[in-house]
């Protein structure tokens, strides 16, 4: 197995990877992009194509390892490992131009 630090240097530079990738799609949303998950809760092409490359990568890290994801792209769950991804933590603000967002793994 892989050590803890490799694994934190590969998770971050995914996390980068995918923060970059929201970056350049910053300002880009219009109101037809914009699904509603809940009150206050909404979900963007970005959220979910961030997902995506987070997913393809992490399996890529760990490929044990289930996943707990914001947009479901991905729902088997592991006994063992599981990662847990929030790709664009922050949505109402990326939405509205605003920050803080993040990305989010752990």
């Amino acid at each position: 197995m892989k050590s803890y630090k490799h694994i934190c240097e590969q998770v971050n530079h995914l996390a980068k990877k995918a923060g970059d990738f929201i970056r350049q799609e910053k300002g880009k949303i219009t109101s037809e992009n914009i699904e509603t998950k809940s009150l206050h809760s909404y979900v963007t092409y970005v959220d979910k194509q961030a997902e995506q490359i987070i997913v393809d990568g992490l399996k890529k890290i760990h490929p044990e390892a289930g996943f707990i994801t914001e947009e479901e792209t991905e729902t088997v769950q592991s006994d063992n490992f599981n990662w847990i991804v929030d790709p664009l933590d922050g949505t109402t603000n990326f939405i509205h131009g605003l920050e803080p967002f993040s990305v989010s793994i752990a």
